[in-house]
């Protein structure tokens, strides 16, 4: 009995030795697997970073092949270059509403003047005045996008301003979440209560007045709103706005941070810019003082034709405005189309809601009573 004892004892301790001796392997094993993957992804991540910083600096030539893997867009892409001191970077950013995509529901155009340091953004109201060849009748110039795409909006701006335009990027509402979802929640003023029922009779904005952090759905419906009186001028303020804060956030991070930014949200644009020029232009505008950035509203005024509310661009205030993306006139050359920049860390509401005070909201320019700012 007791040598049978013994047999089953040293039975059990064989038992217990090999299974610890598979748990040691396995977890050899399992280690060096994880350090070869850490080792790979650690090499992929710098051999990728290495490149686009080379890439962008300008410290190294790039190869055919990095160049291919480096953009995202190959097939419709042009080169992104300032051609002279004069002739800045144009870009057309268009926005569309996915209730009615094939209109441009915002527009801006985007001046980058890589050589004098300075950066305009335009706000184009949707509905600006685009009469036909004769005078005889007219369109909104969000149903321009509708009749030819970016291609003829590009060409109608163009005439509008007298300039080429090489460059576009349309942003859908589903590119716009991802970019705020990359960017970060936002926290503004909403300045009035914002609400609206769509056509199947659901409340698809409902934004109450004070101050909030916006989620992407919030901050869609935030540059969404048009009041009832479908008044496109403060509707362009709210979303240069907004703008702003993406600028000024993308202008306070790290050279990496906005890299990374730009190549997680770029394929989710349609545009003519490959993701490394887009990224070597945000390299290269984050070298730009925030004092040499500016936004307007293109100049005009509104006109009621039978029931349509136009926006009727002023032709000679345009043209002041391509005069201060070329550097041809000083900045302060523009007064009353200026919108006033951001301070997001003050916290003051557009409209005094305490100590008895008041801000009188400015008035629309165009109107009779509107006073420059």
């Amino acid at each position: 009995m007791e040598e049978r004892e013994r047999a089953r004892a040293r039975r059990r301790r064989r038992r217990r030795q090999q299974k610890s001796s598979v748990k040691w392997h396995r977890f050899i094993v399992a280690v060096i697997v994880v350090l070869a993957l850490l080792g790979g992804i650690g090499y992929g991540l710098y051999t990728g970073v290495s490149y686009v910083y080379r890439a962008v600096t300008g410290t190294t030539e790039t190869t055919d092949t990095a160049v291919d893997n480096g953009n995202k867009q190959d097939g419709n892409t042009v080169s992104v270059e300032q051609k002279g001191l004069d002739k800045p970077l144009y870009i057309l950013v268009v926005g569309t509403d996915d209730n009615n995509p094939s209109q441009s529901d915002s527009l801006f155009l985007l001046s980058i003047n890589l050589d004098q340091k300075t950066m305009d953004v335009i706000g184009i109201p949707s509905n600006s005045k685009i009469d036909n060849r004769d005078q005889t009748d007219a369109s909104m110039l969000n149903s321009i996008y509708e009749k030819g795409g970016i291609d003829l909006t590009k060409a109608v701006i163009e005439d509008m301003f007298h300039i080429s335009i090489p460059y576009y990027v349309v942003v859908n509402q589903n590119a716009f979440k991802k970019t705020n979802d990359v960017l970060g929640n936002q926290q503004i003023y909403v300045e009035q209560t914002m609400e609206h029922v769509d056509a199947e009779g659901n409340k698809d904005i409902d934004l109450q007045r004070g101050y909030q952090t916006l989620d992407s759905d919030k901050a869609l419906s935030y540059l969404r709103y048009s009041d009832p009186k479908h008044d496109t001028f403060t509707r362009v303020q709210r979303q240069e706005r907004f703008l702003k804060l993406w600028v000024e956030e993308e202008h306070n991070s790290f050279f990496l941070t906005n890299a990374w930014h730009i190549w997680r949200i770029w394929d989710h644009y349609d545009s003519n810019i490959s993701t490394l020029d887009a990224i070597k232009l945000v390299y290269n505008a984050s070298k730009i003082n925030k004092e040499e950035i500016h936004f307007y509203i293109l100049p005009g005024e509104k006109e009621l034709v039978g029931d349509m509310t136009y926006w009727k661009v002023n032709p000679t205030e345009a043209q002041r405005l391509v005069g201060i993306t070329m550097g041809n006139l000083p900045a302060n050359e523009m007064t009353q189309f200026v919108t006033a920049p951001t301070n997001s860390t003050a916290k003051v509401a557009p409209e005094s809601e305490h100590n008895g005070g008041t801000i009188t909201k400015p008035s629309e320019p165009g109107d009779e009573s509107t006073n420059k700012r």
